[in-house]
């Protein structure tokens, strides 16, 4: 990278653009960021013959295949001319051995930044692998941590009871709901309890993204522990729009539950939703429900953000309908996909769990448009330790009781 610099003596930058008699180039090695002094190349001074167009034309090609210029003073219009050629100018008198220490250490403050920028954006395979919610590899060897954060939800399924007790081993299940300032001792006491744990994950017991509450844990986890994956579980309503923010605290992965892309087989399993304070039933909160879905699963696959898609298979509502689902959000980019077998509970109390045929069945017609992910563990929202292995969570959550939780 070369830069000029404004100079007589070659020492100190005391010329004005348009009046300089030469300019002295140094390079900057864009590895070492070491410097070293090219060459002196004159130049006949535009201001000196009255603004001399042609004069300030060849003053911005001598200077042309540099990256930046120093200058102690640059009219307005010069520095849009010299600008508009792709050449920074910085208007700042001094010595030259001090300007360039100082731009150099400008210019490795701002490749970090970009580096880190680029490591946010997208999780590493190597990452990846480490993640049990999302890789066959991390199976029985990396664990992870749930925060139940989320005390409340934005639609109402008719396979879910959220609840609070420290007996039933489901989603949509906690001890109960911690805040978000208790987040970062909470993952402390957890990296004591399982040192494996790789990925920070909230995924209930209420959506994540119906309240502040998760992206604020999220925001202090990251700050606190910015080398564990950060995983994001929600329904998908309230996901649009929120995907930069998500990457900002450090948001890797994402689950969302679609178990439809056909409004009329939705209304037969979401009841209803609140959006924008306003609440709908039946086709009217199925058809917003999807579009929000599908809109938030492709501006996060945008984003950079590894997107994976969760499937409640439900014999006789939507068991022929998981091919359909697979194929719609992997046109959007999701890489992942997780057919979960319905728990009989709720209204769907009397529908019986999938057969492993039926599970089999849907995975094959599915697999055709996704990777399959085929060791969920159906963790609580508390959840601690390696998936199937270890369970720390009564360590961590006990004696936290949730006195309500909200559906909007």
């Amino acid at each position: 990278m070369k830069v000029a610099m404004a100079t007589k003596d070659g020492e100190f930058v005391t010329q004005h653009f348009g009046r300089s008699p030469s300019f002295h180039i140094y390079n900057i090695d864009e590895d070492t960021y070491e410097w070293e002094f090219l060459e002196i190349r004159e130049n006949a001074p535009a201001c000196e013959q009255g603004h001399d167009s042609s004069a300030f034309a060849e003053s911005i090609a001598n200077i042309s295949d540099c990256a930046a210029v120093f200058v102690a003073q640059i009219g307005g219009h010069a520095a849009s001319a010299v600008s508009q050629r792709g050449i920074a100018v910085l208007e700042k008198a001094g010595h030259v051995e001090e300007l360039l220490e100082g731009y150099i250490t400008y210019l490795q403050k701002t490749s970090a930044r970009v580096k880190l920028r680029e490591t946010q954006k997208k999780i590493t395979p190597e990452a990846l692998a480490e993640h049990p919610c999302f890789a066959e590899s991390a199976k029985g060897r990396y664990g992870r941590l749930h925060l139940p954060t989320s005390p409340a939800c934005n639609i109402r399924c008719r396979f879910c009871i959220r609840s609070c007790n420290d007996t039933e081993d489901r989603p949509g299940v906690a001890a109960g709901i911690i805040s978000p300032d208790e987040a970062v001792s909470i993952v402390g006491r957890a990296l004591e309890l399982s040192p494996n744990i790789r990925v920070v994950g909230i995924a209930g017991p209420g959506d994540t993204l119906a309240t502040p509450a998760a992206i604020e844990a999220f925001r202090q986890v990251h700050e606190a522990y910015p080398e564990l994956i950060e995983c994001l579980s929600t329904n998908g309503l309230a996901l649009p729009g929120k995907s930069e923010v998500l990457k900002k605290v450090g948001v890797k992965t994402l689950t969302v539950t679609v178990n439809a892309v056909d409004p009329e087989i939705t209304a037969k399993i979401v009841d209803g939703i609140v959006f924008e304070g306003k609440p709908y039933e039946g086709l009217a909160a199925a058809e917003i429900l999807i579009s929000r879905q599908l809109r938030g699963i492709r501006e996060a696959v945008e984003a950079g953000i590894t997107v994976k898609i969760n499937s409640v298979l439900i014999p006789g509502v939507n068991d022929t309908h998981i091919a359909e689902i697979a194929k719609t959000v992997a046109e959007l980019g999701a890489s992942r996909h997780n057919i979960i077998p319905l728990i009989p509970q709720h209204k769907f109390a009397d529908v019986p769990a999938p057969t492993c045929e039926e599970v089999e069945r849907a995975r094959a017609e599915a697999g055709k448009y996704l990777t399959q992910f085929l060791h969920c563990a159906h963790c609580r929202a508390d959840a601690c330790g390696v998936p199937g292995e270890t369970d720390f969570s009564a360590q961590l959550y006990s004696g936290k009781v949730l006195e309500t939780f909200s559906h909007g």
